[in-house]
């Protein structure tokens, strides 16, 4: 399987930019191109899923064992012709200087891939080669197979740096990409603005996909990504036999709830569950025959006027908590439960099931990856048992009244240890997105729950 990872020597490199457009140019070729993304990243996967046709995935060696990652490369690769993985921050950059974990290079040396350095050559030119040889250098292991150079300042600023980093390192330069804004992808809080919000997005990507198109050899980009097979997993996460589907879960999908990992929902289905997919900003009611409810992590607090208007929907699910249906809430789904969300100068009604409002911040609250250790019995886990996660926000949350129990006890890597969540009747809501993938037995328990709930209450 041809592969490549699309690293960047820092953040801010254009790597983002690199990657979709060689996704896009490389799709216009005719070939199946599969994207990937490393790390917990739900926005830059919309772009390589809007430049590709094909839901991109997350590649994240820290919160899912090496067998995992492997499967889901794997899986998701089935029927592609090539394979295009977007790195995070810098190459090395991870949890630590011994390890590398959660870094763009272990992940690399995980699924034996090539790698392509993004590097920003802006005030540079001959240092350039030093920056690539130390690059290589660094871990021989790493296969540093090619460079592409970004906000070159003009044809002659990249033939110099080329020059220098070929002469210097060995390492060729597949090609460059000029300064131009219009290349650019717009930013807010949470790093890219979705790829529901961008404005003509497929003009967008087309646009970087012909700078590409015009800019880098792609036929090197393929003789660079030919590489061995990647190792088959020893114990597959994904039972062999899926269950034909015996419960409805509905999942809310739209431009304020997006951020979903594909395996989350797919090892559901693996378990028995139908996804109903609605749109709480739409949808004035949930999905006939609904068991089970998955409000997942977006962008709430952009779309709160909006979200307030459908009262409809808000009344149903605060109706549904109450009869105890099982819910899991991550993040936006969070926010989307409490009494309100405070933006902008006002305050937008929500489903009040948690007594908590919710004020969105100009600074960031927490990021980060965590253990997340069941502080209760509940749908998702036993009290006690622990699954991997990560958190991300710039709201908070301000209890009122009598605080339903904790969901989980988070441990960060810094060793920083605080609560998160509710959990309440047959609902757990907390701000850390979890991986399933990391505790398959939480998917199974959450279907579970909620056939049970529906064979008490649907029949």
């Amino acid at each position: 399987m041809r592969r490549v990872v699309v690293a960047g020597v820092a953040s801010g490199a254009g790597k983002t930019t690199v990657a979709v457009g060689l996704m896009a140019a490389l799709a216009a070729r005719g070939l199946r191109v599969q994207g990937f993304k490393a790390g917990p990243d739900y926005i830059d996967p919309g772009f390589h899923t809007a430049a590709t046709g094909r839901p991109s995935r997350n590649l994240d060696t820290w919160m899912l064992p090496a067998d995992a990652v492997r499967e889901v490369f794997l899986r998701g690769c089935r029927g592609a012709d090539i394979a295009v993985i977007e790195g995070v921050m810098g190459l090395f950059d991870g949890l630590g200087p011994e390890s590398g974990l959660g870094s763009t290079a272990h992940l690399a040396k995980l699924l034996h891939a090539p790698v392509i350095l993004v590097m920003d050559v802006r005030g540079m030119a001959a240092s350039a080669a030093a920056v690539v040889l130390g690059f290589k250098n660094l871990d021989p292991a790493v296969n540093l197979a090619g460079v592409i150079l970004t906000f070159a300042g003009s044809k002659r600023h990249a033939a110099l740096v080329r020059e220098a980093v070929e002469e210097k390192t060995g390492v060729p330069v597949l090609g460059a990409l000029k300064r131009d804004p219009a290349l650019g992808l717009p930013e807010r809080h949470l790093g890219l603005v979705p790829v529901y919000e961008t404005a003509a997005v497929r003009e967008r990507i087309g646009l970087i996909a012909a700078a590409v198109t015009a800019g880098v050899d792609l036929d090197a980009v393929l003789r660079v990504a030919e590489a061995p097979p990647v190792p088959v997993p020893a114990q597959a996460v994904f039972p062999e036999t899926l269950q034909p589907p015996r419960v409805r879960v509905a999942v809310a999908r739209d431009a304020a709830f997006s951020f979903y990992y594909p395996e989350n929902l797919e090892l559901l289905e693996a378990f028995g569950a139908e996804l109903a997919f609605f749109s709480p900003l739409a949808d004035r009611k949930l999905p006939p025959g609904t068991a089970g409810l998955y409000l997942g992590g977006g962008f709430p607090e952009v779309f709160a006027e909006e979200l307030a208007a459908n009262a409809s929907l808000r009344r149903e699910v605060e109706a549904a908590v109450e009869a105890g249906m099982p819910v899991l809430a991550e993040c936006g789904g969070l926010i989307y439960l409490c009494e309100a969300i405070e933006c902008n100068g006002a305050a937008y009604p929500m489903a009040g099931v948690l007594p908590a409002r919710v004020a969105l911040t100009g600074q960031l609250q927490r990021l980060g990856y965590v253990e997340a250790r069941a502080l209760a019995e509940s749908c998702l886990c036993r009290r006690g048992e622990t699954i991997r996660g990560h958190v991300f926000h710039y709201s908070r949350l301000d209890w009122r009244g009598v605080r339903p129990p904790a969901a989980y006890r988070l441990r960060f890597g810094s060793g920083v240890v605080q609560e998160d969540g509710a959990v309440c009747k047959n609902l757990v809501a907390a701000y850390v997105h979890l991986h399933f993938l990391n505790r398959p037995e939480t998917a199974k328990r959450f279907v579970d729950f909620c056939s049970g709930y529906g064979s008490k209450w649907l029949r």
